[in-house]
């Protein structure tokens, strides 16, 4: 039977056909889930294993009360890499002090949930590790995976899927019974999305179960045939896989017959394509994960495949099934199944040109790592997070290729000294680890290992790793220092100070970051760096006590950001601001712009922020609202967990859990912590925003009163009276780019996205006047 596909699940493509003939199977693997803690789905290439482990886990997904996470492991090539790859899925940011597979553990430990590892096969050894680890560490977290391979550990229940039913070629088969077939009624659905006229009828229903006898049940394989039925009939179609098998056979005489029928159909997709179309298919092998478009015009062009012609090739190559296209919030993107990218990968290396398109590859990587931060200050911040993090399997391998090929590890020091990159999409534990494994490659004395030794050592700093801390800092501000390189000295003392003010000695941060801050204005550096030195240097101020100038700093900061759209640091200058209201005493101050800083927060994937955020926000609520405070407290309790704070935050939280507690009864308190301590980070945020607080982007009447500066005041009446940007910077005597900021600070501090309902906005609040 085919049934349509159900909730989308993280981290799996969204299924754009049916599901066909799997009803059994689907029961069968159901059932053993739920006698099993590990079953694995074993098979050929092309036979399903991936869709019917989604559709198994979509419908199990409520059996579990803690969620269902699904890790794609087609893209990773490195063992090593897996840990960090399910702590990605999980949500949860690596703790470089403690082996990974001890944080997953614990992470998972008293969670019932369901962990859906796609794609094993070439890492059997390492995802059996670490599914031996959980399964005896997390009694009631249960595994399914699917792999060509058993992965041979205690307690592993394996279901070997079989291709779809076909007909025995030596059966006879009565006319208008051959939909019985899952095969046939595969084909039949297939063939209608590709030609709408199709149909089963009694004069093709023979060549129709033929095909499917020919194809052995394979779906890939069905699939891929299905699509040449725009220019063949069925009995045109079979005779000419009966020549391809009969040629298969005599060269391939050592594959399995079943694999033999996927490789004549795969090869004969191939042969179908035009010059162009197999070019891009296997220069396109070298990406992993979806691409964009405006990446294979960069990465696959030459004399050969122009860049013209680039944009009709896709569209040739997802008309036959062999790109894949997926919509994302950036755009369209592409992918291909891992069946056909290996195959492409097999062309490509038989090209002699599977090195070459690495390093293009690389370059591409580092170019987009490398322009994003030059962009990442202003309006496109966003939409760059996004970009980065849709492309982390691409710069992942980039890394790979680096530290992989002799002569490449300065590349690879360009590529993972780029702070935001990791802290921006929550991979600092990875970055953490290819800082070290670049720096060991290259030793020689340059800028570019100046600049990694001081961003492993700002890495370290955000996650407590003591041991780097001691060394890395005086390491990096040496380098630079030998060479010369004011950029690079003013970056090592910026690390060094960030790390003592959230030392014993924060009072020891000021002069360094003083130093710093001023030697970024000298040399011109992008402002992400001196944005988020003053955020630092604030805190610096705060932890010595001295508040007054912390104050200073924030506003400047909030002044700088507004102006120049750097998002991410203007949630960093609102929580500061946030901060400094609670020391004063001023609650609701507080809370209004704590609130505004964890919409960005949440916007912008910031897992460190948001725990900041919510944390400052239970301290904010202590006097108004106890259970409200200890159900935050609960919430942040939970994060700090999976992220690093201060220690200085944690001393100054005791004090208000204890006023909390002191506003509850004990048990009181303690079933509103763990009520915090058990909800899921989406439900504690909207609580968190308060439950009068509409959707980030609704403009309404309940829309929270905000407080805008005069000169955003300005900026949003001259939006709503329709002035676009260049109208603004010409009546203000600004730039384009300070125009341009100032209307994103505005989107943001409202919670808006688009400029109609900033008119809007400016509508209401002019009503509320009169």
């Amino acid at each position: 039977m085919a049934s349509r596909s159900g909730t989308p699940l993280p981290g799996v493509p969204v299924e754009l056909t049916s599901f066909v003939g799997r009803r059994q199977d689907l029961a069968a693997v159901r059932q053993l889930c739920g006698i099993a803690r590990l079953v694995t789905v074993t098979g050929i290439g092309g036979v399903g294993k991936t869709r019917l482990a989604v559709r198994v886990a979509g419908e199990l997904r409520r059996a579990f009360p803690d969620g269902l996470y699904v890790v794609e492991l087609a893209a990773l090539t490195d063992p090593s890499l897996l840990p960090h790859a399910v702590l990605d899925a999980l949500g949860v940011q690596d703790q470089p002090t403690r082996p990974p597979l001890t944080v997953i553990a614990e992470h998972l430990r008293s969670r019932h949930m369901m962990l859906l590892l796609d794609n094993c096969e070439h890492l059997v050894d390492a995802v059996a590790e670490l599914a031996d680890h959980v399964l005896r560490g997390a009694p009631e977290v249960r595994i399914l995976a699917t792999s060509r391979q058993a992965l041979r550990i205690a307690g592993e229940y394996v279901y070997p899927l079989s291709p779809l039913p076909a007909p025995h070629p030596e059966t006879t088969i009565r006319p208008g019974t051959a939909l019985q077939y899952p095969s046939v009624m595969l084909l039949v659905e297939r063939s209608t999305a590709v030609v709408p006229d199709f149909a089963l009828t009694p004069e093709n229903e023979a060549a129709v179960v033929r095909l499917c006898q020919r194809l052995e049940g394979i779906p890939l394989a069905i699939e891929l045939a299905a699509v040449r039925l725009k220019v063949l009939t069925v009995e045109q179609l079979v005779s000419r896989l009966d020549d391809r098998f009969e040629l298969l056979s005599e060269g391939s005489r050592n594959l399995p017959r079943r694999h033999q029928t996927l490789q004549a159909l795969i090869d004969w997709s191939h042969d179908l394509c035009d010059a162009d179309e197999r070019t891009l298919w296997a220069r396109a092998s070298v990406f992993v994960g979806s691409f964009a478009l405006d990446a294979l015009e960069t990465v696959c062009t030459d004399e050969a495949l122009p860049t013209a012609a680039v944009l009709n090739t896709v569209a040739g190559l997802v008309d036959k099934s062999i790109f894949q296209r997926e919509v994302t919030e950036g755009g369209a993107r592409f992918r291909m199944l891992e069946t056909l990218r290996s195959y492409g990968q097999d062309r490509l290396t038989a090209a002699g040109q599977e090195r070459e398109l690495a390093r293009r590859h690389r370059d591409w990587c580092l170019e987009m790592v490398e322009r994003a931060g030059d962009e990442w200050v202003g309006p496109r911040q966003q939409e760059w997070a996004s970009r980065l993090e849709l492309d982390h399997a691409n710069i992942r391998r980039a890394l790979e290729f680096c530290v992989s090929e002799p002569g490449e590890a300065r590349a690879g020091l360009r590529l993972a000294a780029v702070p935001w990159l990791w802290g921006a999409t929550s991979h600092l534990n990875e970055g953490y680890l290819w800082l070290r494994r670049t720096l060991a490659l290259d030793e020689e004395p340059s800028h570019e290992r100046a600049w990694a030794l001081a961003t492993a050592a700002y890495v370290a700093t955000f996650e407590r790793n003591l041991e780097a801390l001691h060394t890395l800092p005086e390491e990096a501000l040496a380098l630079a220092q030998q060479l010369d390189d004011p950029a690079a000295i003013a970056y090592a003392k910026h690390v060094l100070g960030t790390g003592r003010a959230l030392g014993p000695d924060p009072g020891s941060a000021i002069p360094l970051l003083t130093e710093a801050l001023q030697g970024y204005l000298d040399c011109g550096v992008p402002a992400q760096y001196p944005d988020s030195l003053l955020i630092e240097l604030a805190a610096a101020h705060l932890f010595h006590g001295d508040i007054d100038i912390a104050a200073d700093i924030v506003d400047r900061l909030l002044e700088q950001c507004t102006a120049n759209g750097d998002l991410w640091n203007l949630s960093y200058a609102l929580w500061g601001r946030g901060y400094i209201a609670v020391l004063r005493g001023q609650p609701e101050t507080a809370e209004e712009d704590l609130r505004t800083a964890l919409r960005i927060k949440q916007q912008l994937h910031d897992t460190l922020g948001v725990a900041f955020a919510l944390e400052l926000l239970a301290w904010a609520a202590v006097h108004r609202d106890a259970e409200r405070s200890a159900t935050l407290f609960g919430a942040a309790d939970r994060l700090w967990e999976t992220v690093v704070g201060s220690p200085h935050l944690a001393d100054q939280r005791k004090e208000h859990e204890a006023i909390a507690r002191a506003q509850l009864s004990g048990p009181a308190f303690d079933l509103a912590f763990g009520r915090g301590r058990g909800a899921d980070t989406e439900t504690i945020v909207t609580l968190a925003l308060g439950d009068s607080t509409p959707p980030v982007g609704a403009a309404t009447p309940s829309t929270p009163a905000v407080s805008l500066t005069r000169r955003q005041r300005e900026v949003a009446e001259m939006v709503a009276a329709g002035m676009s940007n260049k109208d603004i910077a010409a009546r203000l005597v600004i730039s384009l780019r300070t125009a341009e900021g100032h209307v994103e600070g505005i989107l943001t501090k409202l919670g808006f996205t688009s400029r109609a309902q900033i008119a809007t906005w400016m509508s209401q609040q002019e009503a509320d006047e009169r």
